[in-house]
């Protein structure tokens, strides 16, 4: 029993390591300077999950991230911008993302319905999930495909909520 119990203690440290070195590592993060935060603040599931996953974290790190009082702003300003939300549908459509949310294509499909979908690749696109973490992935993806201006909503629509 002693040994479990230090074991979760070992468990808990290491993430809360994980996470600080996640914040201290991403004081620049790479992209337009106006919208490409200079801290990041994830929930915890995210934390998790991006710790104990090496290509999540890769891809994170290469991804360009919006916080969520940055877009209202831009929201705000009437900037044209495409929201994008790659929640699953029947996620999508049962719980309320973001007003004025034009477009869902979920992460599963987003290779294959993007070119019909988004054909102007220099458009300014949001993309939103629920915790930013297939937003992430989503943004990458896109910027693979040649999308030149992709941002994720850091923290998804639960930190745009906050």
């Amino acid at each position: 029993m002693r040994i479990k119990n230090l074991l979760s203690i070992a468990a808990c440290a290491a993430l809360l390591s994980t996470a600080a070195v996640y914040a201290e590592s991403h004081s620049e993060v790479k992209g337009d300077s106006d919208d490409a935060e200079q801290t990041r603040v994830i929930s915890d599931t995210s934390i998790a999950i991006y710790s104990q996953n090496p290509y999540i974290q890769s891809v994170m790190e290469k991804t360009t991230h919006i916080k969520a009082d940055r877009l209202k702003e831009i929201l705000e300003r009437g900037d044209e911008i495409l929201l994008l939300d790659v929640r699953p549908r029947s996620e999508f459509e049962a719980k309320p993302g973001i007003e004025g949310t034009a477009m869902n294509i979920p992460r599963n499909f987003l290779e294959v319905e993007a070119y019909e979908k988004l054909p102007d690749q220099d458009a300014s696109i949001i993309i939103v999930s629920s915790k930013g973490i297939r937003g992430g992935l989503a943004a990458n993806t896109l910027q693979a495909m040649g999308y030149t201006n992709v941002r994720n909503l850091l923290g998804g629509i639960e930190g745009w909520s906050k």
